[in-house]
């Protein structure tokens, strides 16, 4: 698990240390040629879910860097967003970091329900044109003169054609549900991590900021006239 703590103060200069170097270098990875590590290894979640502060205006000088890093550097630049003024007090900060994860849990939330209903309204028309299918064969077959062993030869075939239809679904419903699971579970473990590092570094936070407040009480107190 990365920590943020301790790289708070200094990540504007390992920020602008890691463009240089990586320009440098011209380091040419890009999403859509992924090595077999980042293949084998995918972020947990879409970039839209991510929590990571805006970084589109730097976006051409950034391009030949791996989106991993990329990723890396956004979510510390967002960390420092957070610590930067040391006059909000922790609970201002917990209350802005709670609602960012709540806005991007709705926004994930929202997406899964919109994939839902988009595989369930193509499960039902899969169903529907089958059916229609299978109708139109039953009506076409009752208009020949057909004796009893071609009869059951039909039904027979119409109803394994029914039943491969079935276990397809099924398979397609398992796939979808398995994959939704997937990807509500590396959500979650994913906002666990964010608030477990976010904690540790407003812990660290809240010891200066209590620190700071005792000091500048005791010298307020030691004014003349106080």
């Amino acid at each position: 698990m990365r920590l943020w703590s301790g790289k708070m103060r200094h990540v504007s200069v390992l920020y602008v240390g890691t463009l240089i170097f990586a320009l440098g270098c011209q380091i040419s990875t890009k999403r859509g040629e992924n090595t077999s590590s980042q293949t084998e290894n995918p972020p947990l979640v879409d970039e839209k879910y991510s929590l990571t502060a805006d970084r589109k205006e730097l976006d051409e000088l950034r391009k030949n860097i791996p989106e991993e890093k990329k990723k890396e550097n956004d979510e510390l630049a967002l960390l420092n967003q957070f610590f930067a003024d040391d006059t909000k007090s922790p609970s201002q900060i917990r209350e802005k970091f709670d609602s960012l994860l709540r806005k991007k849990r709705e926004v994930f939330q929202k997406d899964m329900t919109k994939e839902r209903e988009t595989y369930v309204k193509e499960e039902r028309k899969r169903r529907e044109a089958f059916s229609k299918e299978q109708e139109e064969a039953r009506s076409d077959f009752k208009k020949r003169k057909t004796n009893r062993q071609q009869n059951t030869e039909f039904y027979a075939d119409l109803d394994g054609k029914r039943k491969d239809f079935n276990s397809s679904e099924r398979e397609k419903r398992d796939d979808f549900e398995a994959n939704a699971r997937d990807k509500r579970k590396n959500f979650e473990d994913y906002a666990r991590e964010k608030n477990s590092e976010f904690q540790q570094e407003l812990r660290a936070y809240t010891k200066r900021f209590e620190e700071q407040k005792k000091a500048k009480d005791q010298a307020q107190q030691k004014q003349p006239g106080q």
